[in-house]
């Protein structure tokens, strides 16, 4: 996905949330331009009076610093445009003039036409941008989705602007209560709305959403990952989050996964939030296998292994079992899973054979070394139908 961010009158990229906001959706590896259009100081224009035109800020001068912006964008590439104050107005311009299809727009703080003289600096820069007449039938068109945003304190939009705009374009409209008009003067600096709206316009993986939840909840500070990359990057997670991963990647998941399960594990609930959560995405995508890897024929007497077995296969697990000295030489972590084929979750162990970290990794050479490990498995790895008879034959096959 594409972003581009407009600015309101008097402003810059540097202004209000801008920065923040490109920061989160850079770190998710989406592009993001935020031009600088033509303005004219503050100050100086107001010392000049209403009697002297703008200098810089008009529309011609901003259609024409968005013409490169234009030209870089591809066909059929998916776009996202978010304004704030005049950048709103001035999208209907752009999208109108290149006839541009947008895959969502959200505007925050909007208005079309003259704002009164309780400032009369904006709607003398402002008015090259007024339009009186404007096809919102194809602008619906080109924008099929938007949302506007709106506050019950902003000193220079009233609310009814803002209203008139949303219903003119069928925006979805969302009251943000005493935001003023949701910029730097009211400390609005970080605007997670707005990151929001434009993380459902995302086809992110689901290791992507996972960090990105992980960073919402600023687990990423205290893990010291990089921010800025969600995408090239490895996490390493205490034993505690074992349960948190698990939750968000099982309730996620849209096609399954495949892992291994050692059968010397310490004493554990096959009934617990991680196993109960795995069993119901097995259940909805049908795509979930786990491997018991096979550490000493005795473990397949363990009533928990087997009962952990029978609740996998019940909970449409596809269960396997697979001898672990055929395997232990040719796996970089013998506890492993690929998930989605999108990221693969290492288990580390101590000497002691405690679990000591979760290890998440979504880079494209390590998810295709997962892939043939899995293989490599696979080659070694027999069905388990029915526990009791199943078991009971490999454990006479193998004393």
């Amino acid at each position: 996905m594409k972003f581009v961010f407009f600015h309101g009158a008097f402003g810059s990229p540097e202004g209000n949330w801008f920065p923040q906001l490109k920061e989160k959706l850079e770190a998710l590896g989406q592009e993001v331009i935020v031009p600088q259009f033509p303005v004219d100081n503050w100050d100086e224009f107001t010392k000049l009076g209403p009697s002297v035109p703008s200098k810089n800020q008009n529309l011609d001068n901003w259609l024409k610093a968005f013409e490169p912006i234009y030209k870089s964008l591809k066909k059929r590439e998916k776009v996202c445009f978010v304004g704030h104050s005049l950048g709103c107005v001035f999208i209907l311009h752009v999208v109108t003039k290149f006839n541009l299809k947008l895959d969502c727009a959200i505007f925050v703080a909007p208005f079309m036409d003259k704002l009164g003289d309780k400032y009369w600096q904006f709607d003398h820069a402002n008015g090259s941008f007024y339009k009186i007449s404007w096809d919102f039938e194809k602008l619906k068109k080109l924008i099929p989705t938007s949302y506007v945003l709106h506050s019950d304190n902003d000193p220079y939009v009233e609310r009814n602007h803002s209203i008139i705009f949303s219903k003119a374009l069928n925006s979805s409209i969302i009251f943000v209560k005493r935001a003023g008009h949701m910029n730097s003067e009211v400390n609005l600096n970080e605007f997670p709305l707005v990151f929001e709206l434009c993380n459902t316009r995302l086809d992110l993986t689901l290791y992507q959403r996972y960090l990105s939840e992980l960073k919402k909840e600023n687990v990423l500070d205290y893990l010291q990952v990089d921010h800025k990359n969600l995408i090239n990057v490895n996490v390493h997670i205490p034993p505690e989050g074992f349960f948190h991963e698990g939750r968000f990647k099982f309730r996620n998941l849209k096609y399954g996964g495949f892992c291994t399960f050692r059968s010397s594990e310490k004493n554990w609930n096959p009934f617990d939030v991680y196993y109960s959560e795995c069993r119901k995405a097995a259940k909805r995508t049908k795509g979930i296998t786990r491997v018991y890897m096979v550490e000493k024929v005795s473990d397949l007497k363990r009533p928990i292994l087997r009962m952990q077995m029978k609740a996998d296969i019940e909970g449409g697990v596809h269960v396997m079992l697979c001898p672990f000295e055929k395997i232990k030489d040719g796996l970089k972590e013998p506890d492993f899973g690929i998930w989605d084929d999108e990221y693969v979750c290492f288990i580390h162990y101590q000497a002691t054979q405690d679990m000591e970290e979760i290890i998440l990794d979504g880079r494209p050479e390590v998810i295709k070394l997962a892939k043939e490990e899995e293989k490599f498995v696979w080659k070694y790895a027999i069905e388990v139908r029915d526990v009791d008879r199943d078991l009971e034959k490999y454990i006479q096959a193998n004393t």
